[in-house]
């Protein structure tokens, strides 16, 4: 080692000393920004304030789904379980991978989305519906159904609502089990006959974990069967699903069957899954589910306007505060260096030196003025005890600000240095 850095001399040993420092900066960087996408990622896989400004609105007709279908047009539902983290809108992709890795808004991201799977209708109009959602240890996305293997848990978070297109639907989760991802006979899907659910429901309850006893399986298998027969008349009649015009027996007494599926920790191909009941909802959905007319919808890009801190707002702000440093250091730099050429002037007569000190004043104050702006700006717009963004509506502002700071630094520097040349020259030209 010590001959090749002989041989490389000093230009050498300067340029591997450059190159390790640069190295070592970017393993840091690279590690602070691993650390922060895990704790980003986390947080920001749970149902954010931005996203339920797009939950549908329920009319006397069909639900409105104008709004979160222009943030994404492969959205067909939107479903909650009552009191627990599962909350999202449900999209469809081209396959069952697509959404695996890519969120709501189309950008590609560890947590993915609530997806139904390809084998459905997108309209829930199929006699069993399934759901993929990925298994997130701080209880985001479907992180919560291993809750559910609690017996108090499983309960008291029995009931859930479906907002579709189509309708709405109330969910009662019958049971929750443990299976293989590549259990066929669990993930048959899609619109089956009345007749296979029997034994269907039979195998799943051999599964559960947790299965509520008063679960009756052969009048559900009849209530299904009752919603196909109706379901099937209304399309014929009408040419389309039409919700609305279902008769009062299937409204209040029909069901389909629905399951939630995610990964399971403890196997490779181990799945936990939530299976239930969804029938038709007649009464007023509950108040906390509901959106005012005249709530206005958050940009995508954004994610999140009120409830939030951003990331690069915060940075642009300790760059603010910290940009008045060294305008400051070299403010008393350059009074120190005037003031003994000063002392000399007397000698030598007037110098014709600049007088600066009004740069110096009106910069210092704008640089204050500009740092407390951009202070009170991320105390009034940012929320630290609410999930991360990266950015925000705000943040231009804030890099506005960020950049006069150090545009006042360079003026207020190069007048410095121009007025310390010209009591130089002076003290030389007087000399």
């Amino acid at each position: 080692m010590k001959s090749l850095l002989a041989l490389l001399g000093a230009t050498g040993t300067k340029v591997i000393s450059a190159l390790s420092t640069l190295l070592a900066v970017n393993l840091i960087a690279y590690s602070g920004f691993v650390l922060y996408d895990s704790v980003y990622t986390n947080r920001m896989a749970f149902m954010s304030s931005d996203l339920a400004q797009f939950r549908p609105v329920v009319e006397e007709e069909e639900p409105t789904f104008e709004e979160i279908q222009e943030v994404n047009s492969d959205t067909c539902a939107w479903v909650t379980m009552l009191n627990t983290h599962i909350d999202y809108p449900i999209v469809q992709g081209k396959d069952d991978v697509e959404y695996a890795n890519k969120d709501i808004y189309g950008k590609s991201c560890l947590t993915g989305s609530i997806y139904l799977t390809t084998v459905n209708n997108n309209d829930f109009t199929d006699s069993f519906n399934l759901i993929y959602g990925h298994h997130m240890d701080n209880g985001a996305m479907f992180g919560d159904i291993e809750k559910y293997e609690d017996n108090n848990y499983f309960y008291s978070h029995q009931n859930g609502i479906l907002v579709t297109t189509r309708g709405v639907y109330d969910i009662k989760i019958m049971g929750r089990l443990s299976a293989d991802a590549y259990d066929s006979t669990v993930y048959a899907a899609g619109d089956r006959p009345a007749s296979d659910f029997p034994n269907y429901l039979y195998y799943l309850k051999s599964l559960a974990v947790q299965w509520d006893p008063s679960t009756d399986i052969d009048g559900i298998t009849r209530n299904i069967q009752k919603y196909i027969n109706a379901r099937d008349k209304n399309i014929a009649e009408y040419g389309k699903f039409t919700f609305n015009k279902m008769p009062e027996d299937a409204v209040h007494n029909g069901m389909q069957l629905i399951a939630f599926s995610t990964c399971a920790d403890a196997t490779t191909n181990g799945r936990q899954l939530l299976v239930g009941t969804m029938k038709f909802r007649t009464e007023p959905l509950p108040a906390e589910l509901t959106i005012e007319d005249n709530a206005v919808p958050r940009a995508a890009w954004g994610h999140g306007e009120a409830a939030h801190w951003s990331l690069l707002n915060a940075i642009c702000l300790i760059m603010s505060l910290a940009a008045t440093f060294p305008g400051k250091v070299l403010r008393k730099k350059y009074r120190v260096v005037t003031a003994g050429l000063q002392k000399k002037k007397k000698a030598h007569g007037k110098l014709k030196a600049e007088d600066f000190g009004d740069v110096k004043i009106v910069g210092f104050m704008g640089q204050i003025l500009l740092s407390a702006f951009a202070l009170f700006l991320f105390i009034w717009t940012q929320d630290p005890t609410k999930p991360m963004v990266i950015v925000d509506r705000w943040t231009l502002g804030m890099i506005a600000m960020y950049a006069a700071v150090w545009v006042i630094d360079v003026y207020i520097i190069k007048n410095y240095k121009k007025a310390a040349r010209n009591l130089s020259a002076d003290m030389q030209g007087n000399n």
